[in-house]
């Protein structure tokens, strides 16, 4: 399992099949960071062919993953925000 802040390892370990299994919200002093936890068979080869920086990706399917991370890391810290002022989860309908 592959537990990281970088949204680009992150995205670059779901463009290895990695699959986004988790994310959790961890920081202090008005300092808030999502850690991805990211599940699959490559996901270690992943992260050290990231960090040699001797491989190659399909540039936009890496960008989508990014940015979909990005969305649920947004997801979790506002989620986050509300639990800690206690506003209950609201659900609006549209007529």
């Amino acid at each position: 399992m592959l537990r990281t802040d970088d949204l680009f390892l992150g995205g670059f370990a779901l463009t290895r099949g990695g699959e986004l299994v988790g994310v959790e919200v961890r920081g202090g002093n008005g300092r808030r960071v999502a850690v991805f936890q990211i599940a699959g068979p490559d996901v270690d080869q992943a992260e050290r062919d990231y960090f040699r920086g001797a491989t190659s990706v399909d540039l936009p399917f890496l960008k989508l993953q990014v940015r979909r991370l990005k969305d649920k890391a947004f997801e979790a810290l506002r989620e986050e925000e509300r639990d800690a002022r206690g506003e209950e989860r609201r659900t609006y309908h549209r007529r």
